[in-house]
């Protein structure tokens, strides 16, 4: 169900959905090409102003789907936490949705992806959890 009080920032049955923030690189593009009813939220400073919170949900609410994507310069753990923690603040909005992850960095240091603290969500999140650094793109 989409979020209460919010509106979502992309049509109904929008066929591309991007998440960029303003002057950064990187983004997340999802591909609609079933034409599902979707929602896209701004979340931090939108929807959720207190806080270190991820950058946008999109959900697709017929396949019960939803993506919390972060868009971060470069630390990954603290990316992480993000997720994580939007996560908590939105456990009820978020009942009966299958979660995924999604982390699109300006760039990496292959010592972060391999840290204890990132490996603790990989594992957490078992193969839900997508980083890659510029863009994401792919078919919700």
């Amino acid at each position: 169900m989409p979020l209460q009080k919010f509106e979502s920032i992309c049509d109904k049955y929008a066929l591309q959905i991007v998440s960029r923030d303003r002057g950064n690189p990187q983004y997340h593009r999802a591909n609609n090409q079933d034409k599902s009813y979707v929602t896209h939220y701004k979340i931090d400073g939108v929807v959720l102003k207190a806080g270190n919170k991820c950058d946008f949900l999109l959900m697709n609410e017929e396949k019960r789907i939803a993506y919390l994507i972060e868009l971060k310069g470069s630390d990954l753990v603290e990316a992480a936490q993000q997720l994580a923690a939007t996560e908590a603040a939105l456990r009820q909005e978020l009942r009966g949705y299958n979660l995924q992850y999604r982390i699109v960095a300006n760039k990496c240091k292959t010592q972060e992806i391999y840290s204890s603290a990132y490996r603790k969500y990989q594992i957490r999140w078992k193969g839900r959890l997508i980083q890659k650094t510029g863009y994401i793109e792919e078919s919700i």
